[in-house]
């Protein structure tokens, strides 16, 4: 059931064997609803409400590296981020969660082969089918064999949601399943609790009115910052024992992605060219191919985890945006934008129409008009630091007492090399391949520090509250279990040691997954109600 008020849920008879998820973003609403398919009774709550809000600018600052994802790729709303995002699904290599003899504290608590499994029901769950799970049968389906480009870099693809509002796509469970409630208005300041139990939460509604809930076990589930945040200011509450009050690694080894443009990129054969790297779409899925190195080259030698897609740039790319939102408003009901302007953009893209009809429904591909500019676009794992972090000024709180964010997002000195070497094994992997020559920035290939400059945070918040194997390593537990805790948890990007080359979300939905089934046995083996 969906409450848009505080008040109006706390009125209703409450159950203290339910589990208390902190925020309504994709790992929240996943979470939550993987557990109620279990039978577990789950609360959600959720700071904002329906309608699509930023964090207010003087709720934070940063102090380091320029990093505009805390402005821009973070939203307050049921849905979270996935009202911004794309829906872009991708998996870790082994390698991210086994570990780099040379990168200190890439290893993981939890091993590649234990987590993976998790990756199938997540995709279930969400609407992939098993057989598009699979990146040799969707290239099957276009009567292609997977393309090879040699030895060192490896294509594959990335998955697409159909809908990316993960309030969207699980809205009929939100609203019909009498174990499920979703309170919005709703933010939370801080937790009450003894000997390492925790016995409630304290919420504040839309007034500032203060509430205490309580819960058998509790998740933190509100993003890569705002977890941080809540631990760190609950640590700095005098008013009880805070468990992790003396975990320095609260806040720690903070990341994003560095992405942009790494290089120019000419054709050698354009057909062959634009065969290999424009999105495939089946069964209304989008299919994008990116290119990486392969996993074994990666545990051989010291290099950082990175991948490239190809970025192509015409002049009908905007109108083509525009109509697309136009039939999604319609779709899905929403506000649909000015008429003139819809025949404006149609108009822009008249003389590509019936190609591009003829692509997508015959070919199961987008078109790429000719004469488009390619460029070769960057996504860059970044070393895990521990002096990255996020930290709070408790002399500036907002209207329900909590503190100021200062983000302090740092690199190493290493990644322009890392990234010179990667963009290189790219151009001979294409040129070897006579698919296309690259014209790469000066600046990288002479490893001028400078160019990361030029580079940009991707919005993929990751680290905070990271897993480890004792409270000297980590936040959270190998179960995410916040350490000197017995019932609180943390979920999402927030807990991850390395960042990968991957957009975060997917794997942070798999750990919920993961949750999921943690919680619903745990509260098997309590003797709790169960699923019908």
């Amino acid at each position: 059931m969906l409450f848009t008020n505080l008040d109006e849920f706390t009125a209703q008879k409450q159950n203290p064997n339910r589990v208390v998820v902190i925020g309504a973003g994709a790992v929240g609403i996943h979470l939550a609803v993987q557990l109620v398919r279990a039978g577990r009774e789950v609360v959600v709550l959720e700071a904002g409400d329906e309608t699509l809000s930023n964090f207010s600018s003087d709720s934070y600052s940063v102090i380091g590296r320029k990093h505009e994802g805390i402005r821009l790729g973070r939203s307050v709303a049921l849905g979270g981020t996935t009202n911004l995002w794309g829906g872009q699904l991708v998996e870790f290599n082994p390698l991210d969660f086994n570990g780099r003899d040379w990168l200190p504290g890439s290893k993981w608590p939890v091993s590649y082969e234990e987590f993976a499994p998790y990756y199938g029901p997540t995709y279930d769950a969400l609407g992939i089918d098993q057989d598009l799970q699979k990146d040799e049968f969707v290239w099957k389906s276009l009567k292609k064999d997977k393309p090879k480009l040699g030895t060192e870099v490896e294509l594959f693809l990335s998955r697409w949601l159909k809908i990316p509002n993960l309030a969207a796509i699980f809205r009929e469970e939100i609203e019909t399943k009498p174990k499920l409630s979703v309170v919005l208005n709703t933010t939370v300041t801080g937790f009450t609790g003894r000997n390492g139990h925790i016995e409630s939460l304290q919420a504040c509604n839309s007034k500032g009115e203060r509430h205490s809930i309580t819960g058998e076990s509790f998740v933190l589930s509100a993003g890569t910052i705002e977890n941080a945040r809540l631990l760190l200011h609950a640590a700095a509450d005098e008013s009880w024992e805070c468990p992790w009050k003396h975990n320095e690694n609260v806040g720690k080894y903070f990341q994003d992605h560095l992405g942009g443009r790494v290089a120019m990129i000419k054709p050698r054969d354009s057909k062959a060219f634009y065969d290999l790297f424009c999105t495939i779409v089946l069964r209304s899925h989008k299919f994008q191919p990116k290119l990486r190195l392969f996993n074994e080259l990666l545990d051989q030698e010291p290099v950082l985890n990175n991948q490239v897609w190809i970025a192509f740039e015409n002049s009908i790319k905007e109108n083509l945006v525009f109509l697309k939102q136009f039939f999604q408003a319609a779709l899905y009901s929403r506000k649909i934008g000015s008429i003139s302007e819809f025949f404006r953009n149609a108009f822009a893209c008249a003389r590509h129409m019936i190609p591009l009809m003829w692509k997508f429904v015959v070919e199961h591909r987008v078109l790429i008009p000719s004469g488009s500019r390619i460029s070769l676009t960057v996504q860059a794992e970044t070393e895990p630091l521990r002096e990255s972090q996020i930290k709070i000024d408790s002399s500036e709180t907002n209207e329900f007492g909590l503190p100021k964010v200062l983000l302090d997002w740092q690199l190493s000195s290493n990644e322009i090399h890392h990234l010179a070497s990667f963009t290189r094994r790219v151009e001979k992997a294409l040129q070897e391949s006579e698919l296309a020559d690259l014209v790469v920035e000066p600046a990288l290939l002479e490893e001028d520090p400078k160019f990361l400059d030029q580079l940009h945070d991707t919005n993929h918040h990751s680290g905070g509250c990271i897993m480890g194997e004792s409270a000297e390593q980590g936040v959270v537990d190998r179960n995410l279990q916040v350490f000197g805790t017995d019932n609180l948890f943390a979920n999402g990007a927030c807990i991850f040691r390395t960042n990968s080359n991957a957009n975060c979300t997917f794997t942070a939905m798999a750990f919920a997954t993961r949750l999921a089934e943690y919680l619903a046995k745990d509260s098997h083996e309590a003797g709790l109600p169960q699923a019908d």
